[in-house]
């Protein structure tokens, strides 16, 4: 309720209070955006904030980056992912290992598989070796082409597949911090920070 506008000066507050009202506006204009496969930029910009995380104010690295983008986007964004879901879960494309991001399972069912698993072999008299690799800001680092490729092979394709190249595709930020506003700059990976 108490969220910030994003870029296009729409906030939270007022898609609530507003909700009965712009439903079916809003639900034209996304409508048209998925037909076509356009996003205005708008929607594609975010404003990047630094936050602090203490210690010193002078590095850097105490520093945390907060995007803030369209509330509107997000909305869609979750619309979006609610049908790729479904799509993912009815057509059996997803790995029986994934736990993250999948309804049922979370960090915990994992490592509960991970424990039966381990017991299993030990069990059998069979040696097991783990190996923990941590994927630091892994959505920061996304390269969207290889993103795509991975919609295309999980036979996301038509309106969607579209929709989600033109979501990935010349996507800006710009840094506000202090009062003052960065020129407009290119995001050239990453994952924005909504629902996908």
């Amino acid at each position: 309720m108490n969220s910030s506008a994003g870029p296009d000066g729409i906030p939270a507050k007022f898609l609530i209070n507003t909700k009965d009202s712009i439903a079916t506006p809003l639900k034209l204009i996304l409508r048209k955006s998925l037909d076509e496969g356009k996003i205005p930029d708008l929607f594609k910009l975010a404003y990047v904030t630094p936050i602090h995380k203490g210690g010193s104010k002078l590095k850097p690295e105490q520093y945390r980056p907060v995007s803030l983008t369209s509330h509107v986007m997000k909305i869609f964004e979750k619309v979006i992912k609610r049908n790729i879901m479904k799509h993912l879960i009815e057509q059996n494309l997803i790995n029986p290992g994934q736990h993250g991001f999948v309804p049922g399972r979370s960090t915990k069912t994992q490592l509960l598989q991970h424990y039966c698993d381990i017991f299993e072999t030990l069990s059998e008299g069979t040696r097991i070796d783990t190996i923990f690799l941590d994927f630091a800001k892994a959505f920061d680092k996304v390269d969207h082409d290889i993103l795509l490729q991975k919609v295309a092979k999980h036979k996301i394709k038509g309106k969607i597949g579209l929709w989600l190249q033109e979501f990935l595709n010349s996507r800006k930020y710009r840094v506000v911090a202090n009062g003052e506003m960065s020129d407009v700059q290119d995001v050239l990976s990453g994952s924005p920070k909504g629902q996908f």
